[in-house]
């Protein structure tokens, strides 16, 4: 690991300003689950460290009657997967975050940094020279795609976006707030994933520059069921192989909207749309569930040695649906 200088920020404003001082040289720590391994391993290397666990009041979460349900980025996952608020109200969200690696990690993880998180491709890790280290080419396209490798195409990196509550949220229409030096702004939780693009020098899969943060999560209020089903080939330490988050309002009979939404099988949190629209309106049972899942995955385009992924996407999304049926 490489020197580098480390920084306990005391408010947003003055993490975002220390981060835009510093340039693309400095990163963000906070549970450092991510940044440190990828620091040991030298994908990244920083000069300068800002650590926002010293940022008071970043790790509330805070439900307000009818409104909603605030989170700070700072919120560990067993916080919010033990949280009767989140249990009751946004059962989808506290069932991703149970689901993440193990106890000690979740303990240590936080909400900001499950969804900023880099991919976990092997051969990023191994040092392969592919686009997120400065190559021109992305190994998953012709090696072993089995895991991590996106089933809906992409662009550049074709590696899965890793996070467990990506899905969740964008399925619960959250919204994410984000300071940075020129003001605070908010964006859907389903716009902060575009998958891979360059910001500024770095190809990373959210749209946060490098001199801002994370400042709270918010999702509205708006009774519905929900659920997360999440496959791994390990039950602890594992990244999804597929996942979905679904959601549904109104008569079980007759359902008044949906949200289906797919992890570990896309660049991106994958909303299908399309499925959606085919169940509004209609009952969820084997059939509709059926019919949906094979509308949402229609478009898929595997790599080499991931078409099981389509599959296995298809039958957990059935699953799901089902689940929010009742």
């Amino acid at each position: 690991m490489k020197d580098f200088e480390h920084y306990n920020a005391a408010s947003a404003e003055q993490a975002v300003a220390l981060l835009g001082e510093h340039g693309e040289a400095a990163r963000v720590i906070a549970g450092g689950q991510d940044i440190l391994f990828r620091m040991k391993k030298y994908i990244v290397t920083p000069t300068v460290l800002v650590n926002l666990k010293t940022i008071p009041g970043l790790n509330q979460i805070r439900h307000e009657k009818n409104v909603g349900l605030r989170i700070g980025p700072l919120a560990t996952l067993s916080q919010i997967a033990a949280s009767a608020d989140v249990r009751v109200h946004y059962n989808a969200l506290a069932q991703a975050a149970h689901v993440v690696a193990s106890p000690q990690i979740r303990n240590f993880g936080t909400i900001g940094g499950n969804l900023c998180q880099d991919v976990w491709c092997w051969y990023l890790q191994d040092g392969f020279s592919c686009w997120k280290s400065g190559g021109r080419f992305c190994d998953l396209a012709g090696g072993d795609s089995s895991l991590y490798g996106s089933v809906m195409g992409g662009h550049l990196c074709l590696a899965n976006h890793p996070s467990d509550l990506g899905p969740a949220l964008v399925a619960l229409d959250a919204n994410i707030h984000i300071a940075s030096p020129r003001g605070a702004r908010e964006i859907s939780a389903a716009d902060f994933f575009p998958g891979h693009i360059w910001v500024g020098s770095r190809l990373q899969c959210h749209v946060l520059q490098h001199d801002e943060i994370i400042s709270e999560i918010e999702l509205p209020f708006r009774p519905a069921r929900s659920t997360y089903i999440k496959f791994a080939y390990r039950k602890s330490w594992d990244f999804a192989v597929a996942s979905v988050a679904a959601v549904a309002t109104g008569n079980p009979a007759e359902c008044d909207d949906v949200r289906l939404v797919f992890g570990g099988v896309a660049t991106h949190p994958f909303r299908s749309v399309d499925a959606e629209n085919f169940l509004r309106g209609k009952k969820i049972d084997d059939d509709s569930a059926r019919q949906a899942s094979e509308i949402a995955l229609a478009d898929s385009r595997p790599l080499k040695m991931n078409q099981y992924k389509v599959d296995l996407a298809k039958t957990l999304a059935q699953r799901a649906l089902l689940a929010v049926a009742n």
